[in-house]
């Protein structure tokens, strides 16, 4: 609190004390932005019930509960804006004695404020009006429950002023009444939408209760109706009338409930009390302890009881016999504990004594509302006339029950009741249960038609039916052919239909046998007219009985002239008499007939054939005749004579062969189709210094480097199974043990299209490969060494650039920037250079991750835009996933492409990169549109140091190294990689990936 606050507190202090000492309600001055009580009369300090030492306390460290209440929030903002702040029956929770309590007040927080404006305090005056609001809650509350307990007892109010003709009713009342919630209702229209047959009665029912000399009770049931006086509801109105002293009507009061649910019900039971009491099966109701309270006519009619007196006893005096201590031991305690028992048992004839067999059901009756057990009720069907029947029938039923056949009977709607033991077993049935089914359900879907037509009409008109129809399998659905008959079965007495009885017999054995003979047929038809040779047969006297057509495409005759002996005919008459002894004389023996012998087909051309036939016997060993083959041979016979000319001349061709290579420089070889080799010129035994058997045989593999081994037995593997060109570098053994680097080369030799021979050679390269390696080794060491100067070169450069710039001599600087540039080629070539070394020494270092194939391409091409502003580069990119490669080898791939597609298209401004997966690979294509690749040379740009010749080499310069580092990083990589391009049109570079299956 300031000085200021101080004093204009002192000079009002007198003033303000005697104002709140006087004051009965509740007053409080506090002081000052921290809220200092300076005031506070006994109303307030009972209401804080905090005692009387709260002076010059801080207001809210006495209520430190009310900082988390409204009240905080508006205090201080009634002090920092000066405005004056009311409120009524607001809620405040306040701590008295230790418990939090709820309180409402009407209070007002008025600021006090100097001469300047500036508020120095806040003036607190307040009323208790708890009691108040909480009476009108509990009121509010009280309305409620009781409008609550009418909606869940469904109940309407209404309430009649009849003196002042004063209607008031609820919304229910209305509705129930025939109005609308909303509808004003008019005493003269009370009885608007009461149905007209209950009016009369209800005006009745008004004026007795109207009666100043009765109870003044009304109750009375009545429907309303809708305005096109429709049944709405039936209501029941149960009310009260008033009168005052002088015994004048003054109020008429009730509730209203809807009751149409009711009476509905009351129906129903009605209907099925009429029911219960005219069935035939006898109907009894009992209390808990079975004595029987109630038994209908067929009651009273079987156990011979004359009246209610005679017939409603003790439950156990209505069974027989024994049957009255399974009643007690088994029938009551199950129908009192688990509630129903069902099975047949022995009633007693009241007057005869005599037994009566029925089947019982007997259930528990429970309250639906409490489910308390209020009593037992039972269903009892007398059996006697069934079990009369039984007797007849079971000797019928032992009969069809062991028919082979197929027997079921059904009513006259086709719902089926008995299936005999061979019926069952065919379709697949397992209960009773399963087979009381409707006849449809016992055939297949696609024959319903032919049961609604030709078996049902048919049983009306003839009452019978007999054809061919398929069953269904229960179980598995398949579908049972059979040829059954169905009749109408008549009762003996009326002589009219009441059933139906089906005899089936299975067929699937009969259409299996005659089916497995007409596709044996067919089978053996199919198959040796198929046949390219000609088939045969013949009986036990030589006769021939089959011949296929083959043999009648040949011949041109028609088949029953070659029956018998007529096939002789068709072969040439010098070769007839051969063919036909020979026949006979192993037909004599029962031994294996084979001869060769010309005939004379239909188009003249005369063929060399090749018959056998095997004998065949029976289960006895009885010679039955012969099944045999005529074989064309006229082409191979040809092509041997053709294969032995072509060996004779082939084996001539070797001998010169042999004599020429063994001048050749180089070891030339040849080997079988097998891969064996079998043949080496005399360089090759000069060289190893071994005879050429030892050479040419297996034991060759055995002179090549032990690491090349590999390589080489699958590169020659692969070039035997697929025919292709076999080439491979590898270092072979000489006569003194040393290993020299030898190209190894064989192309296959094919005649008629099939390889028969490989021609080889091994070229000594290993001068060549000591050349390569002191290259290598050369352009390592020179690409290493120029690398530092260059790099100092680079960054004296960028420092005297930044100090022409700095001094002003941009044009200066500009030359610098050009030599910078300049300095960055020759730093791209050493660096080619190094991974080119790299490459060949095999040193060349990856750093496998996974990463997204298509975010590295993206980052490559944005930091290559900045690169050229002459060309686009477009992005045709599909989904590819994530890649495991290295990410730095790949960006260089990318890099290489896509400056390449730059430079060699000077005229065009677009370069389109896409990506595109591709079964088990990435793919990624850079497209230019430039001056393109010739055809003949697509193969040599990923080569070392190819560049593009003739007078277009000044125009693109670099040592010609992109592309071959490039190829090798993605065959290093597992992948491939190609162009396309056509000339003067530009070129695609692509290359693949493989995507594994693996994730990070």
């Amino acid at each position: 609190m300031d000085n200021q606050t101080e004093l204009s507190f002192q000079q009002n202090e007198n003033i303000f004390r005697t104002l709140i000492s006087e004051s009965p309600s509740p007053v409080g001055l506090y002081v000052g932005e921290e809220m200092r009580i300076k005031v506070a009369n006994k109303a307030i300090v009972k209401i804080f019930g905090k005692g009387d030492d709260i002076i010059d306390k801080l207001y809210f460290d006495v209520l430190p509960e009310l900082k988390t209440q409204s009240v905080y929030g508006i205090l201080n903002n009634v002090y920092k804006t000066g405005n004056l702040y009311e409120a009524n029956e607001a809620r405040v929770d306040l701590v008295v004695n230790g418990q939090l309590k709820i309180y409402y007040f009407n209070f007002v927080f008025t600021p006090l404020k100097n001469d300047d404006g500036t508020v120095w305090g806040v003036l607190n005056t307040a009323a208790d009006v708890t009691e108040l609001v909480l009476t009108r809650i509990q009121l509010k509350e009280s309305e409620e429950r009781q409008k609550f307990a009418l909606q869940a007892a469904e109940l309407g109010t209404w309430d009649l002023y009849p003196p002042q003709k004063i209607v008031i009713w609820d919304e229910r009342c209305k509705i129930l009444c025939g109005y609308k919630a909303t509808d004003i209702i008019e005493y003269a229209g009370l009885l608007r939408y009461v149905h007209p047959l209950d009016e009369v009665r209800l005006k009745q029912a008004v004026q007795q209760a109207y009666d100043p000399n009765g109870d003044g009770n009304y109750d009375i049931t009545f429907r309303t109706v809708d305005d096109e006086g429709l049944l709405k509801y039936w209501i029941r109105c149960k009310g009260k009338a008033y009168f005052n002293y002088n015994n004048e009507l003054w109020r008429f009061a009730g509730t209203v409930q809807d009751v149409t649910r009711e009476l509905h019900d009351r129906l129903e039971q009605q209907k099925l009390i009429a029911l219960v009491e005219n069935t035939a099966d006898v109907v009894a109701v009992a209390d808990l302890e079975a004595n029987v309270s109630y038994l209908n006519k067929a009651g009273y009619a079987l156990f011979g009881a004359a009246n209610a007196k005679e017939a409603l006893k003790p439950g156990i005096e209505y069974y027989w016999g024994d049957d009255k201590e399974k009643v007690k031991a088994e029938v009551v305690p199950a129908i009192q504990e688990q509630g129903c028992w069902n099975g047949e048992l022995h009633y007693r004839n009241f007057k005869t004594g005599n037994p009566i067999p029925v089947y019982l059901n007997a259930f528990r009756i429970d309250d639906p509302l409490t489910g308390e057990h209020i009593g037992m009720a039972s269903v009892a069907r007398d059996l006697r006339p069934d079990k009369e029947a039984h007797n007849e029938q079971y000797k019928l039923l032992t009969l069809i029950d062991h028919s082979s056949d197929f027997v079921s009977l059904s009513d006259l709607d086709g719902n089926v009741s008995y299936v005999n033991a061979a019926g069952r077993i065919m379709l697949g049935i397992k209960s009773q249960q399963e087979l009381e089914k409707h006849n449809s359900e016992y055939i297949m879907p696609d024959e319903l038609l032919k049961l609604s037509g030709k078996v049902n009409k048919a049983l009306l008109k003839d009452g019978k039916w007999s054809g061919e129809i398929k069953y269904r399998h229960f179980e598995t659905g398949e579908s049972i052919p059979v040829y059954g008959t169905t009749m109408l079965v008549y009762d003996s007495t009326t002589g009219k239909p009441q059933g139906r009885a089906s005899i089936a017999r299975d067929m699937r054995r009969e259409i299996a046998d005659k089916k497995a003979l007409t596709d044996s047929e067919l089978l053996l038809k199919s198959i040796t007219n198929a046949s390219p040779t000609a088939l045969w047969m013949s009986d036990e006297f030589g006769a021939i009985t089959y011949l296929n057509q083959t043999w009648i495409d040949w011949t041109g005759s028609p088949y029953e002239e070659h029956l018998g002996d007529g096939w002789t005919t068709a072969i040439l008459p010098e070769d007839r008499q051969r063919a036909s002894e020979t026949f006979l004389r192993d037909l004599e023996k029962r031994v294996k007939y084979e001869v060769d012998f010309r005939i004379l087909r239909k188009d003249g051309e005369i063929r060399w054939c090749i018959a056998i036939g095997n004998p065949q016997f029976d289960a006895n060993g009885v010679f039955t005749g012969y099944i045999g083959s005529c074989t064309d041979v006229t082409d191979k016979t040809i092509t041997d004579q053709q294969l032995k000319q072509t060996n004779r001349d082939l084996n001539d061709q070797i001998k010169q062969f042999e004599f020429v290579t063994d001048f050749m420089p180089v070891q030339l070889w040849t080997a079988r189709t097998d891969g064996q080799l079998d043949y080496v010129n005399q360089r090759a035994v000069e060289y190893f210094g071994l005879p050429a058997e030892e050479v040419a045989g297996p034991a060759w593999l055995t002179r090549v480097h032990p690491e090349d081994q590999p390589g080489c037995i699958d590169t020659w593997t692969n070039a035997l199974q697929t025919g292709n060109i076999y080439q491979y570098e590898f270092r072979l053994k000489d006569k003194n043990g040393v290993y020299k680097w030898h190209l190894a080369q064989a192309h296959p030799f094919t005649l008629d299209g099939n390889i028969i021979k490989w021609f080889g050679t091994n070229t000594d390269i290993d001068e060549q490969k000591q050349l390569q390696r002191q290259k290598d080794d050369f352009l390592g060491i020179a690409s290493h060494e120029l690398k530092t100067p260059v790099t100092s070169i680079k960054a004296y450069a960028q420092v005297l650039g930044a100090m022409l710039t700095k001094e002003g001599e941009h044009k200066k600087a500009q030359m610098v920037l050009r030599m910078d540039a300049q300095v960055n080629r020759l730093t791209n070539l050493i660096g080619d250079l190094l991974d080119v070394t790299k490459i060949n020494s095999g040193r060349l270092q990856f750093n496998k991750v996974w990463f997204d194939f298509n975010q590295v391409i993206k980052e490559t091409m944005d930091d290559l835009k900045h690169t050229t502003q002459k060309h686009t580069l477009i992005e045709k990119f599909t989904e590819t996933g994530k890649i495991y490669s290295d990410k730095d080898r790949i960006s260089q791939v990318i890099t290489n492409l896509i400056t390449n597609a730059i430079k060699y298209s000077p005229h065009t401004d677009k370069i389109i990169v896409s990506t595109r997966l591709e079964g088990h690979e990435a793919i990624v294509c850079v497209q230019d549109f430039g001056i393109g690749i010739p055809e003949d040379k697509k193969d040599k740009v990923f080569e070392q140091f190819y560049r593009v010749s003739g007078n277009k080499q000044h125009t693109f310069p670099g040592l010609g190294l992109g592309l071959y580092i490039s190829s090798e990083i993605v065959k290093r990589e597992g992948g491939r990689m190609w162009v396309n391009s056509i000339e003067g049109k530009g070129a695609t570079f692509c290359f693949a990936l493989p995507v594994n299956d693996g994730t990070n």
